[in-house]
């Protein structure tokens, strides 16, 4: 199974991929594909040299099975091509900027694990990425035009939820025991390069 999971900052991708990751599929950040981590440099990140990114997509992408989360870049469009399913998450602008500020708050207070570091211009750059998104101007949705045949939009938590046990049941193949929290403990959290 190939998911390819995408939406705005704060839409809950990589929530949803960690969830997913706990099922035993394979879970990959493609942030972490895009940026290594850099103590000396002014984010506490580089970017990667377009070769050796690409280098290391293809090695993800040659897995029998992944899922991976991202903000929809063009380069790794070949990913949404190979995924069995390109999963849209769109929760209301409210939900999201709630979730920007609650993630920066607590990645400041040492909480939470990220590859950047989380001062005020990182935080004015995510509400700007959101509403980016919101207007069209960062081109996801164009992407995703090619790809309307397998993408799963989900607008709330109840989708999200219903997505999930759906997956859950194609996963384990409808067998019976399995425990309802299976993919939503985080465990196989998504793999950061």
């Amino acid at each position: 199974m190939k998911l390819y999971i995408t939406g705005s900052v704060g839409s809950g991708k990589s929530t949803l991929a960690r969830k997913i990751g706990g099922m035993g599929l394979p879970s990959f950040e493609l942030d972490a594909v895009v940026y290594e981590p850099d103590p000396d440099s002014p984010g506490d990140n580089r970017k990667r040299p377009e070769t050796v990114r690409d280098a290391v997509f293809a090695e993800i992408l040659a897995r029998k099975s992944w899922v991976m989360e991202d903000a929809g870049r063009p380069c790794f469009v070949k990913g949404m091509e190979e995924a069995d399913q390109v999963v849209l998450l769109e929760p209301a602008a409210f939900v999201r900027d709630f979730r920007i500020l609650r993630r920066w708050l607590r990645q400041r207070a040492g909480k939470e694990q990220c590859g950047y570091r989380p001062d005020f211009l990182m935080l004015r750059l995510m509400f700007r990425w959101r509403r980016d998104y919101d207007r069209g101007k960062d081109g996801l949705k164009k992407r995703l035009e090619p790809f309307a045949g397998k993408l799963v939009i989900l607008r709330g938590e109840k989708e999200v939820r219903a997505f999930l046990d759906k997956l859950r049941e194609e996963v384990y193949g409808g067998l019976s025991g399995i425990p309802a929290d299976i993919g939503q403990s985080g465990a196989g959290a998504g793999r950061r390069l």
